[in-house]
């Protein structure tokens, strides 16, 4: 039986953060058109796909999920499970501070929901209110206590680093309210500019400045020491677990597994090809009501390619790259194959290889670049 992740996008919020460049609409008035349209993509794709695909994950992201009413939501997700049948798999549904209350949660629980993923991103509201984020820190403390209370024990929290004018002392905060709060999981992002956001502009302005490289590094040496040391492990570069509590949809994305991206700008990844949806809303739900596929473009993946992509994805984890799975996806072997570019890197301190995996070393992720790039040129 084939295993899939499926990713669903919803698209709307109830404001744009000013470092998004997501697809993303505060208008809403399209919502429930869009919502049914999702689920007429999903049963065309069941159809596609036949009766051999279960469900190894689901992921409601956004936009921001939560902003959805509960009768709608609850409508999808059990389209969802009625389609490929309810199981054990993970689902997880993104939520923002200041979105959920304790009545909607319960009910994503009694659908079959069993992770949360919370925005929380700061803990100082001054920082949050300077990146365009419509909630405080009251809010973030009021959504865990919820979603506790709800029954859900696997609860993921999103954290940023490096944002203007962000200080250590920023950092520590939002790491003992993860511990204070018994989290089990955390996804602590660098904060990546995005060109044409409102951010952008305002550094190209000269109104906020990048924090600089050194600051975002004694940031991000912090988060891992702290985590650890509270149990929390770095198994990807940016995401920390207690053992058990990995995202196993996330997971899938960085061992190449195959996964299905349905709503407008999805992504998918099945048979060795990478396909894309329309990122125009109107357009997406045009061609769904004229039952077709909102796919804009296909790309099939060359076996170079899809080496290359498993190397890049698979240093990004702890366990790095599985040299006897390498070898049976790709009938060569890496360590024959790169050689002298092994020896260097292992010499120099940059990777290290045990019990068959090649992996970065912990001090080593800050070149994890041209670590990949030595291996995959």
């Amino acid at each position: 039986m084939r295993k899939i992740g499926l990713y669903v996008h919803i698209p709307f919020c109830k404001s744009k953060c000013d470092y998004c460049n997501f697809v993303s609409f505060c208008d809403v008035s399209k919502m429930p058109e869009y919502l049914n349209c999702l689920k007429k993509e999903i049963s065309m794709y069941k159809s596609k796909l036949g009766n051999d695909v279960q469900l190894y994950s689901v992921y409601i992201g956004g936009g921001t999920p939560s902003v959805v009413p509960e009768n709608m939501m609850i409508d999808l997700i059990n389209h969802i499970t009625k389609t490929f049948g309810k199981g054990r798999y993970e689902f997880t549904v993104e939520c923002n501070p200041g979105t959920v209350d304790l009545s909607k949660l319960v009910a994503y629980k009694r659908a079959g929901v069993n992770r949360i993923s919370i925005g929380g991103q700061s803990c100082n509201d001054k920082l949050l209110n300077l990146i365009g984020r419509k909630q405080t820190y009251k809010d973030l403390i009021n959504a865990v206590k919820l979603v506790k209370e709800a029954g859900f024990d696997n609860i993921n929290v999103d954290m940023l680093i490096g944002l203007p004018k962000q200080k250590l002392i920023d950092v520590k905060k939002m790491l003992k309210f993860v511990t204070s709060n018994d989290l089990h999981h955390v996804s602590a992002y660098s904060l990546i500019v995005e060109g044409g956001t409102p951010l952008d502009d305002k550094i190209k302005m000269g109104i906020l400045k990048v924090l600089p490289d050194d600051e975002v590094v004694e940031m991000y040496d912090y988060v891992v020491a702290y985590l650890k040391k509270h149990g929390l492990n770095r198994y990807e570069v940016s995401n920390f677990a207690q053992d058990g509590y990995e995202c196993k949809h996330n997971m899938n994305y960085w061992k190449l597994g195959e996964y299905l991206g349905v709503g407008v700008s999805a992504h998918s990844y099945m048979n060795g090809t990478r396909q894309a949806n329309v990122s125009d809303i109107k357009k997406y739900i045009d061609s769904i009501n004229n039952n077709q596929l909102p796919v804009i473009s296909k790309e099939y993946l060359t076996t170079r390619e899809m080496k290359e992509e498993y190397i890049m994805l698979m240093l990004r984890t702890k366990d790095g790259i599985n040299l006897k799975d390498y070898k049976k996806l790709f009938f060569t072997d890496l360590e024959k194959d790169k050689s002298s570019e092994i020896n260097f890197l292992l010499s120099n301190g940059f990777i290290k290889i045990e019990n068959h995996h090649l992996k970065v070393s912990d001090n080593s992720y800050y070149v994890l670049n041209s670590i990949v790039a030595k291996l995959i040129d």
